[in-house]
């Protein structure tokens, strides 16, 4: 059965009788999807054009050969694959600097800033993290999302995202051809449909024998399982505008799942149920108004990728003519025949010579360099050259710093793609999985005492190469900043005043995304320097006491030497002893 959100815990456990709203209309259901799918008949032309010169493995459209031979070759069109290539090294790049398996790539914390000076808050926080990168790294999250990513040069790519039993979340990417989008008001994704085949096994391995419809389950009683027949299965997934204030039921999520049969009764459904959220967040290149699909680098590279093709082909038959041209010979050769064969031997008078009929234009240098420039173009739409310089950096003879300021450099020119996908794809995924292990009671419990700071928003920061590319300026600015306060000091010391060194530090860390068991809380920071300073108070007291012991003897016996010079009738020092008469 499909993995929808059921009833949740706080409902379950007021214990009252959940009231269900009555199962959706079928007409509806099909007039949406109806006009989700016109609304898709105007890109997918491109789509088809973009695979058919670019990314011929990719994608499945129902009323074309994908589904009557799969198996068949896609890139005949294709003679030179530089497209293919640069969509490898683009997924490649995008999974290894927004979403790098190796590392950490997000962090939780707080909305309200002052909430993030909680250290103990924010090591729960950070426990939580954990727990979450142990889901993703144990489930099938980051073969999916290279999946995500293989695609993002047609526009855009959903990502499902839904519980499973056996290992918390699992993750279904969908292919080009097989989903439908809609989008709401402000032009953010949600809604999703989809029309699939399942065989007859198939259909009861996800569903469940009682949920076929009649006819179905009177050929499963015959025993016809029949394997070849596939059945069409509609899905959709939308917003729940007739869910019932208050009820929490399957019927009455936020968001309504709805499976049903092609061609069945409209009283027949597979399966109903919901979600607490929208199950599929959308990856999305570059996005036009409030459109549900988006343009990618394939639209941009098409007419260079068709160019390739065409001009790889010349090449190709410029170099066949040259080695093998064609030839002119008498009309009694035509009879006996030439044998070209490579050190053949054709018995001719000196009047049947075979020579080539024309001169081939052997210099194939300026075919060579418009294919070199349009493999650049095409490069430079996938962003493969900027991916392949970063790994070219030549390490050798710069910094550590230089090459991370390098890289900082060009990683920033994929800033507007970045903030998109963390915004519209990455966020809700880790949103939705965080939830999901809410709701079964994954995490560790909160202290009472700091139960009520959780009630505050949590949010997601990425720390990832991509992500830190974008925040490297701050500290880049932190950096020079205290190299010019250094300097400054070395000629007025007062220089140094004008930093906050904690504040500065603590900045610096935030930029840097530095877990929360590295840092120390501010009051600690606050009694530590307080405890200093009155240790150091303290000391120089003793200090001075000290000194004014050691002097003690010295001082007394100096007035023992006076008064006995006194004594000895000096009368000036007498009188300025008061000892005078």
């Amino acid at each position: 059965m499909p993995m929808d959100e059921m009833i949740t815990l706080a409902s379950a456990a007021t214990g009252d009788k959940q009231i269900r709203s009555e199962p959706p209309d079928r007409q509806k259901l099909n007039q949406r999807i109806k006009a989700l799918m016109n609304e898709r008949l105007r890109w997918e032309d491109r789509w088809k054009e973009i695979r058919n010169f670019e990314l011929p493995f990719i994608g499945h459209f129902d009323d074309t050969e994908d589904r009557t031979n799969p198996a068949r070759r896609r890139d005949t069109n294709i003679a030179h694959g530089t497209a293919w290539m640069c969509d490898q090294v683009f997924a490649a790049g995008v999974l290894s600097g927004l979403t790098p398996p190796s590392r950490k790539w997000f962090k939780f914390t707080f909305s309200n800033s002052q909430l993030n000076d909680n250290t103990d808050a924010l090591k729960i926080l950070d426990v939580r993290q954990e727990i979450v990168e142990s889901v993703l790294a144990k489930s099938n999250f980051y073969n999916s999302v290279h999946s995500v990513y293989m695609e993002l040069p047609f526009g855009q790519c959903p990502l499902g995202v839904f519980m499973d039993r056996e290992k918390g979340v699992r993750f279904v990417p969908m292919t080009i051809g097989t989903y439908y989008l809609g989008t709401d008001g402000n032009g953010l994704v949600n809604t999703i449909a989809r029309r699939f085949r399942l065989t007859l096994p198939q259909l009861i391995d996800y569903f469940g024998k009682e949920a076929l419809p009649e006819n179905l389950k009177a050929m499963v009683d015959r025993g016809e399982t029949r394997y070849e027949k596939k059945f069409l299965v509609n899905w959709i997934c939308e917003p729940n505008n007739d869910s019932l204030p208050g009820k929490l039921d399957r019927l009455n999520m936020p968001f309504k799942s709805v499976y049903w049969l092609e061609g069945s009764n409209e009283k027949e459904y597979l399966y109903v149920g919901g979600f607490e959220s929208f199950p599929c967040p959308v990856a999305r290149y570059n996005v036009t108004s409030n459109q549900p699909y988006a343009t990618g680098p394939g639209w941009w590279a098409e007419g260079d990728s068709k160019a390739l093709q065409v001009l790889k082909k010349d090449y190709l038959t410029a170099i066949e003519l040259s080695v093998k041209p064609p030839m002119q010979g008498s009309a009694e050769l035509a009879m006996t025949g030439v044998n070209m064969i490579p050190g053949g031997f054709t018995p001719t008078n000196m009047n049947s010579a075979v020579q080539p009929l024309f001169n081939v234009q052997t210099n194939l240098s300026y075919l060579s360099d418009e294919i070199q420039r349009t493999e650049d173009r095409i490069k430079e739409a996938y962003s493969a050259n900027l991916f392949m310089m970063l790994d070219n950096l030549g390490t050798h003879n710069m910094t550590a710093q230089e090459v991370q300021a390098r890289q900082s450099e060009k990683l920033s020119q994929l800033g507007p793609v970045v903030e998109r996908l963390q915004e519209e794809f990455l966020n809700l995924i880790i949103d939705r999985v965080y939830n999901i292990l809410d709701r079964a009671h994954v995490f560790p419990s909160i202290p009472d005492e700091m139960r009520e700071l959780f009630d505050a928003e949590v949010k997601v920061e990425y720390i990832s190469p991509l992500a830190q590319a974008q925040k490297m300026s701050g500290v880049v600015n932190i950096e020079q900043t205290i190299g010019f306060v250094m300097q400054m000091a070395q000629a007025w010391p007062e220089a140094l005043k004008s930093v906050n060194a904690i504040k500065t530090v603590s900045k610096y860390m935030d930029y840097l995304g530095t877990p929360a068991e590295m840092r120390k809380d501010p009051e600690e920071i606050e009694q530590e320097i307080q405890a200093e300073q009155e240790a150091q108070a303290q000391a120089r007291q003793e200090q001075q006491a000290m000194m004014v012991a050691q002097a003690a003897p010295n001082i007394t016996q100096a007035a023992k030497n006076a008064t006995e010079a006194a004594n000895d009738g000096n009368p000036a020092l007498q009188e300025w002893m008061g000892m005078g008469y």
